[in-house]
């Protein structure tokens, strides 16, 4: 077997981008350089809309219209992770990738069981900590403007 060496990644939180009702934090890591290529934000931008129908695989499962984007440059291309939380507690999520080329086209990723990588994973458990901190621990008043506030931005 043959690794190759773990190198650190800026994580760069980018914007709150709105879409269809719906708030998407988007966040920025590459292995190229200190921000993903504006082509891929641009081009996930566009697809967003299309790509938050995913919410309707679970129709009975409440969605709360907050997204998290990462897109991500990796070797085999530019990945974009969106998920949402799904009835309180659960996230629902697609990965999408794009080769590198001047025109982003992306496709589905996860529908063979893929989901993030060790980089990613550093963004979702952020996620996953401000969502119960705003959001689980103040149940009685969900605080989803703190939990849309509440951004990372680190090298892992």
């Amino acid at each position: 077997m043959n690794f190759s060496p773990y190198n650190q990644r800026p994580v760069r939180f980018l914007e709150i981008f709105e879409c269809d009702d719906w708030k998407i934090k988007i966040y920025s890591i590459s292995v190229k350089s200190e921000w993903v290529d504006t082509a891929f934000v641009h081009s996930a931008k566009e697809n967003i809309s299309e790509w938050l129908k995913g919410k309707d695989v679970y129709p009975e499962l409440e969605t709360y219209n907050i997204a998290t984007l990462i897109l991500h440059e990796g070797k085999e291309g530019c990945f974009a992770i969106l998920s949402w939380w799904i009835d309180q507690n659960m996230i629902q999520l697609f990965v999408y990738l794009s080769p590198y080329d001047n025109n982003p086209k992306w496709e589905l990723y996860s529908d063979n069981g893929i989901i993030y990588c060790v980089w990613e994973m550093a963004v979702l458990w952020h996620e996953r900590n401000a969502w119960v901190k705003h959001v689980l621990k103040n149940h009685n008043n969900p605080d989803f403007e703190s939990y849309l506030a509440d951004q990372y931005n680190d090298m892992v």
